[in-house]
């Protein structure tokens, strides 16, 4: 499916097309047109278009890359970018789309899921902001920032899912704990392997001097890449996050461990002093008098209550529960 968008300062045009077998036309009627491929309908008509439009022949062979790093590609009259966007229909897993954008003098070509763009599409038909009275450039970057939204809002939902964590993991530390950290960190990873390059592509972008990219528009691209840092930065605080809840868990285990010890000690050491009163009258010795006595059997108890309770009044006193 195809989606064309016309639009100038004063006017917006957009036709929808279902089902795409002639190349359409790069220039529309208005400033600037906006052609957006959800998918391509074949490599070969991929190409065709590529040409038709008069495009550098690699702008072709980057689309159809779905595997590559995000990367920028400058040609004489056009820039390519092909960046990578979190698309995830639940934000406890991860997965990536490739979404790649063109944009020459009158226009930008996108091919990549229309609905990462549904911000875009809405301040054009709406007419609010600036996007409707600057050039294609101004386009581009917006529809850059647009594929970072996912990202923000991911990392959001992961502060909420993190301090959820670090609470269990003070006063319910168990082996779930450590199956959810494993999970987040390789979360993170394929983040972080996405994010890096995203970073560098903005980076040359906003290093270049292509004229294509507008004096008045480049301090938008550094805005744009202002958010991708940020997310870096984010993406890096949350690993130290992950790795101080590891060490936090080992702490806690280790802590429970260390209470549970010192409770059998202390019942150890009040009943070893019982346990060697009880051994010494069980000994099966001929003459042993005061088995004879009659207040024997109570006087024993007595002697071994008191000596407990001499034992646990001690241990209180030393504070050793």
């Amino acid at each position: 499916m195809m989606h064309l968008i016309d639009y100038g300062a004063d006017q917006i045009q957009r036709s929808d097309v279902n089902e795409v077998h002639e190349v359409p036309p790069l220039f529309g009627a208005d400033k600037v047109r906006w052609l957006a491929l959800s998918a391509a309908p074949s490599e070969a008509w991929l190409r065709k278009a590529v040409a038709e439009w008069g495009f550098h022949p690699h702008v072709a062979t980057d689309l159809l890359d779905t595997e590559a790093r995000a990367n920028l590609e400058e040609y004489p009259e056009q820039i390519y970018v092909d960046v990578h966007a979190l698309r995830s229909e639940k934000l406890d897993s991860v997965a990536f789309v490739q979404v790649g954008l063109v944009v020459h003098a009158q226009g930008v070509v996108s091919l990549g899921d229309f609905s990462l763009f549904e911000g875009v599409e809405d301040r054009l038909s709406t007419g609010r902001g600036l996007i409707r009275t600057k050039g294609s450039d101004y386009l581009f970057l917006r529809l850059i920032e647009s594929v970072l939204r996912p990202y923000e809002a991911y990392f959001d939902h992961l502060e909420s899912v993190l301090d959820a964590l670090e609470t269990e993991v003070v006063h319910r530390p168990s082996q779930r704990i450590v199956v959810k950290i494993l999970k987040v960190k390789r979360q993170l990873s394929a983040l972080r392997r996405h994010v890096t390059p995203l970073r560098d592509v903005l980076s040359s972008l906003e290093a270049s001097t292509h004229p294509l990219i507008k004096r008045e528009n480049r301090p938008y691209v550094r805005d744009v890449r202002g958010k991708v840092q940020a997310i870096y930065e984010r993406l890096d605080a949350q690993r130290s996050l992950l790795e101080s809840l590891e060490s936090l868990y080992l702490s806690s285990v280790g802590q429970r461990t260390n209470d549970v010890m010192r409770i059998l000690t202390v019942f150890s050491a009040v009943f070893m002093p019982l346990t060697f009163v009880v051994g010494v009258y069980g000994m099966n010795f001929t003459w042993m008098p005061e088995l004879e006595w009659p207040w024997a059997y109570p006087a024993v108890w007595g002697l071994m209550l008191l000596i407990a309770g001499s034992m646990v009044l001690w241990m209180r006193q030393k504070k050793f529960w």
